[in-house]
């Protein structure tokens, strides 16, 4: 054998077994290569790897829900928004979460400064005046879209429970003397039930009964007189008149009352208590706060309640804050008026605004509760 045939014979040989090395390596190299698999699952990217931003950010616990100020809002005739009016007088509905907002109604309300919503939410008393002071009311029908003048000697009145009735103050400008009254919404078929020794009154219908309470705007240099009296006109009954300054709530069975008053009088400091439906077995409940900053629970035993902070040192209370002198820097808390148990709403770590709480209300199952900022005026919601 020639030597080209032998080294075309080696070189042959050589580049077969390279082939066959190559071939094994492959071989064994794609064993242990992964698998794609193609199923959208396996597409996605590690948890690990997702963006932080895509994940639900937690809702906090208290939150604004108008971005406008609101006027006398109120929990819906479903319960399932809010109704309120804005500064221009245009009533509107909002979600819970102030994310959808609409016009109820056309006509807006000039020179309105707040509404009184009957039992049902059918009809409202629209308070109508200037400089926070109410000149006369408007009934307003919403079914009906109509507004309906008051006497002009009616300037205060409240709703009782049936939605079809109102009691009312009615000043004689004639014999220049106070009387409180109940008729229809509209001041017709009226009955009158007794004269007023005074000007200003605050007066309520105890829940579940045909009594009606009534008491002197409270002032701190004046003892309050809280009566009752029955919705014909009969058994006149003096409930406490210890007190000075003093405001109150009913809660929704009428066997208990809220009451704030000074601590002394012409105090500078609240005090927050709760009494029986005649007036006896005072308790106090250790929070110096006003009964405008409260609000009872459907369960009758609990209290939700803003407690002031940043008051003026000597102040008077409640005079200096009703006049509008100072704003309140709040916490929000929780009573159990049997146990006297407190307990904070919200820590203060949840509290990013500053809040000068008022008209509270909750929704249907008391997971949220709202309220007026009267800061900013607009509403927000602690969720529970």
């Amino acid at each position: 054998m020639s030597i080209l045939k032998k080294i075309f014979f080696l070189s042959l040989f050589f580049l077969f077994l390279s082939l066959l090395f190559w071939g094994i390596y492959v071989i064994s190299f794609k064993k242990n290569l992964p698998v794609e698999n193609n199923s959208p699952i396996a597409k996605n990217p590690p948890a690990s790897l997702e963006n932080p931003t895509d994940k639900p950010v937690a809702e906090a616990k208290i939150s604004v829900v108008s971005q406008e100020s609101v006027l006398s809002p109120v929990l819906s005739s479903d319960e399932n928004s809010i109704w309120y009016y804005s500064l221009s007088g245009e009533l509107k509905e909002i979600d819970f979460f102030g994310k959808t907002t609409k016009k109820l109604a056309d006509k807006k309300i000039t020179s309105l400064l707040g509404a009184i919503w009957s039992p049902d939410k059918s009809k409202a008393l629209l308070e109508i005046g200037q400089n926070n002071k109410t000149d006369y009311l408007l009934l307003f029908d919403r079914p009906k879209g109509q507004l309906i003048s008051l006497n002009k000697n009616i300037n205060r009145a409240s709703w009782l429970a049936s939605s079809d009735r109102i009691i009312y103050k009615y000043f004689d400008s004639k014999n220049n003397h106070n009387s409180l009254n109940i008729s229809n919404p509209d001041g017709s078929s009226w009955k009158k039930l007794l004269d007023l020794p005074h000007d200003k009154i605050i007066f309520s219908q105890i829940p579940l009964s045909g009594l009606v309470s009534f008491w002197n705007n409270g002032d701190a240099y004046y003892p309050t007189l809280f009566q009752s009296i029955s919705l014909i006109g009969e058994n006149a009954k003096t409930l406490s008149q210890n007190y000075f300054g003093a405001d109150y709530l009913w809660n929704q069975s009428g066997n208990r009352v809220l009451v704030s008053q000074s601590d002394v009088e012409g105090g500078t400091k609240m005090q927050l208590g709760v009494m029986n439906y005649n007036g006896g077995e005072y308790k106090n409940l250790g929070l110096p706060t006003f009964v405008s900053k409260c609000f009872w629970s459907k369960d009758n035993e609990t209290v939700y309640c803003a407690l002031p902070g940043n008051i003026p040192d000597n102040s008077i209370l409640p005079n200096d804050y009703k006049l509008g002198k100072f704003t309140t820097t709040d916490t929000f808390w929780k009573i159990n008026i049997t146990t006297g148990e407190k307990t904070r709403l919200l820590e203060t770590k949840d509290i990013s605004n500053s809040f000068d709480a008022s008209n509270f209300f909750a929704n249907a199952d008391e997971s949220l509760i709202f309220f007026v900022n009267k800061k900013d005026g607009k509403l927000y919601k602690i969720t529970l």
